[in-house]
């Protein structure tokens, strides 16, 4: 770990890189499975929401699925996609509705095929406590609602694994990408980092609209020591030295004297970004302010303060796009703070995949929400249009 990763490396609001690599081999196992068992019986395509023939072309694009497997999302999601789903197995109560009809879609299975699935059940379950206990941002990277990442947090380690048993052979995954557009742009290799963040959020059950909203920094208590770590973490993101010595309450000459040694060079100087027009100026920046806003929302909504939920958010972010950020932590942080502050900038849902995008409500650009369409389904994330992005000038 080099010097800027360690000033990173906070617990919960940093996913270390061991994690990553269990998400992305969770990916190939499950993925796997899924394709072996759609091999022995097509009636799977049902239960997983995806056909042989599409699963398969994960193999035929490396390129689009480097970009796919560069985020540290999983790419399968629960069946059981609800709280009460999960509390019939847990308590061994009454099945719900949804876990009649995934028993009813569920082909016979010999006796290899209930022992792969009971395995990787338990895999799955296995990685699903891992991220709850170590990231935050739990909900969003294994595309379940906060309600269910709570509940499953208070369920002890043991009940989980004897919840799997009594699941007697379910599938207890199943294939997340299912939109058309997603495997047109993965063969068409147009699958960009956006375009996987919007299939990210379009998957995901907690939209941004609908997630708790704080940002109240004036009311934290958090300790000369924790503001000291937590101001260098937001550092070696890239916030300036100075907007650090204003958030937390340090001194700015020492602020600099620690971003020269996270950086090995000066803190930027000038005037900090503060235009809100300027994240709805593109569809690329929409998309960026949408992501940025959705994980912070996330973060807050799992129980971290607005500190934490900035350094999860900026984290997750910058893994989600390879580093190849839009919003600088200065720029988001004007963001956060503007949208908690008034209805200048605000969220609306496209009118064709729902999926949640903020939108502009002030007096030099007003969107009207019932029209508004997103820039996926305006095809405006696609490769040329990406190459086309002027580079954000945050300095």
């Amino acid at each position: 770990m080099n010097n800027k990763e360690s000033y990173r490396a906070i617990d919960r609001f940093y996913v270390p890189e061991w994690l990553t690599g269990q998400i992305q081999v969770a990916n190939f196992s499950l993925v796997d499975h899924m394709k072996w068992l759609l091999k022995q019986d097509s009636r799977f395509n049902e239960v997983f929401n995806v056909e042989r023939k599409e699963i398969e072309q994960l193999q035929l694009n490396q390129s689009s699925l480097r970009n796919l497997l560069r985020a540290p999302f999983l790419m399968v999601e629960p069946t059981l996609r609800t709280v009460e789903d999960w509390r019939c197995f847990v308590d061994n109560t009454a099945t719900t509705v949804a876990v009649d009809v995934l028993r009813r879609k569920t082909p016979q299975l010999d006796s290899l095929m209930a022992y792969a699935v009971n395995q990787q059940n338990s895999t799955f379950v296995s990685l699903i406590t891992q991220v709850l206990n170590v990231s935050v941002m739990s909900a969003p990277l294994l595309g379940i609602s906060t309600e269910v990442a709570k509940y499953l947090m208070s369920v002890p380690h043991h009940k989980l694994h004897v919840a799997v048993g009594r699941m007697k052979e379910l599938p207890l995954f199943r294939w997340r990408f299912n939109s058309p557009t997603f495997w047109w742009e993965f063969a068409g290799s147009t699958l960009t980092d956006e375009t996987i963040a919007h299939q990210i959020m379009l998957t995901s059950p907690s939209r941004v609209g609908e997630l708790p909203y704080a940002a109240q920094w004036g009311d934290l208590r958090l300790g000369r020591l924790k503001n000291e770590a937590y101001a260098s973490a937001m550092m070696a993101y890239g916030l300036r030295a100075s907007t650090a010595s204003n958030l937390f309450g340090m001194n700015q000459h020492s602020m600099r004297i620690r971003y020269s040694e996270i950086h090995g060079k000066s803190s930027p100087c000038g005037n900090t970004a503060t235009s809100l027009s300027w994240f709805v100026e593109t569809p690329v920046h929409r998309l960026h302010a949408t992501v940025y806003a959705w994980l912070y929302r996330s973060a807050t909504a799992m129980g971290a303060n607005p500190a934490e939920a900035l350094i999860a958010t900026n984290d997750v972010y910058d893994r989600l796009f390879g580093g190849n950020r839009v919003i600088m932590p200065d720029r988001g942080w004007n963001l956060i703070r503007s949208m908690a502050a008034d209805a200048r900038l605000t969220v609306a849902p496209c009118r064709t995949c729902s999926t949640h995008y903020v939108v502009s409500n002030n007096d030099t650009k007003i969107e009207m929400h019932s029209r508004f369409t997103c820039p996926a389904c305006n095809q405006q994330l696609g490769a040329k249009k990406r190459a086309a992005r002027r580079p954000s000038n945050d300095a």
